[in-house]
């Protein structure tokens, strides 16, 4: 019976060794240079959503682009509004206990909000992107340009907010009932264990990167089809205006492919990398090491929310503005042949 409680108290002993290993205090980077540089994107993200979601909802004329833009733009504002709660937890997160009601409110939010938002918001720019694919490159493609129906857009949209939701809150749920230690008094909120969670969310988080990686390759190809596409138009004998025209829509094009790969790979590729970790060990020391660079490319993923609106806008008023010009050069040419 002795011997049996002494392995009992050992294992505790180990248990509150392990959990205090794997706090983390908050240093510069989590006090001074993030909260800074998050504080940047809620001052211009929340005012920029919030202009870009006002100046859509006032075109008279809704297409499956605005559709799908203004669903981006309340994704992206949603994501700036949730942003203080990761700036309060870099700052006091090594504060407050893992236990503590404050602990799990501002976890339950930043969880929540921000994989909600960031998956809703890529699924958003793969319906913009095949959208463009199909105006652009294939606009006799009866099937692909379902994607620009108005009434098409609006119930992809709502299904995406709502099947995205679905394992969201069912990973949320185990997360903080099979996740979270509530028992332990020396694990601190800030914590390596707490923070990127155990066997489960680590598959959730592999899955999604790879999935992530899949829309990238869709973005990828449907971009550079656009790109071909309208280089390949303006070899040929057009206005100089509508050439002008052509390449401003292709730096545009190369502005936004650059914007989405700069601000969401560097973090899917360390989610796969630390996820497969995590996977083989529970060991928290090879996370400590590299949880500085999760924080600079998290930072990097909400700053999408700040371009976004920029980017986006411009790229869908120039494919509007193109398409709209096809459409009267095709009026034109039929109105002549039915007159000759």
């Amino acid at each position: 019976m002795a011997t049996e409680i002494n392995k009992l108290m050992n294992t505790l002993v180990n248990l509150t060794n392990i959990s205090q290993e794997c706090n983390l205090t908050a240093g510069r980077l989590e006090r001074v240079v993030l909260p800074i540089l998050y504080s940047v994107i809620i001052f211009v993200g929340v005012p920029a959503n919030f202009m870009a979601l006002w100046m859509l909802l006032q075109h008279d004329r809704k297409h499956g682009i605005l559709i799908y833009l203004m669903n981006l733009a309340m994704a992206d504002l949603i994501s700036c509004l949730a942003l203080p709660f990761r700036a309060a937890l870099l700052l006091m997160g090594d504060t407050w206990k893992e236990s503590s009601p404050t602990c799990t409110i501002v976890m339950i939010i930043i969880n929540f909000s921000f994989y909600y938002t960031v998956s809703c918001s890529t699924i958003f720019l793969a319906f913009i992107s095949i959208s463009r694919y199909a105006m652009i490159v294939k606009p006799n493609n009866r099937q692909l340009n379902k994607f620009y129906d108005t009434s098409f857009a609006r119930l992809a949209c709502a299904i995406t907010w709502i099947t995205t939701a679905i394992p969201l809150l069912s990973l949320n749920i185990n997360y903080f009932i099979k996740e979270v230690n509530f028992n332990n008094v020396d694990s601190v909120c800030y914590n390596m264990q707490l923070q990127y969670g155990k066997a489960v969310s680590a598959n959730a988080f592999v899955t999604v990167a790879v999935m992530f990686l899949i829309i990238l390759a869709m973005f990828a190809f449907s971009y550079a089809s656009i790109a071909l596409h309208l280089c390949t138009v303006r070899r040929k004998r057009i206005s100089q205006h509508n050439r002008v025209i052509h390449i401003r829509a292709q730096m545009i094009i190369i502005a936004a492919m650059t914007g989405f790969i700069v601000c969401h790979l560097p973090y899917h590729i360390y989610q796969i990398v630390t996820g497969l970790l995590r996977l083989k060990s529970d060991n928290c020391h090879h996370l400590l090491e590299t949880h500085p660079v999760k924080l600079i490319t998290l930072w990097f993923v909400s700053l999408s929310s700040c371009l976004n609106p920029i980017l986006y806008f411009l790229l869908s008023k120039s494919f509007v503005e193109n398409r709209s010009r096809r459409r009267t050069t095709s009026k034109k040419k039929l109105t002549s042949e039915i007159t000759s």
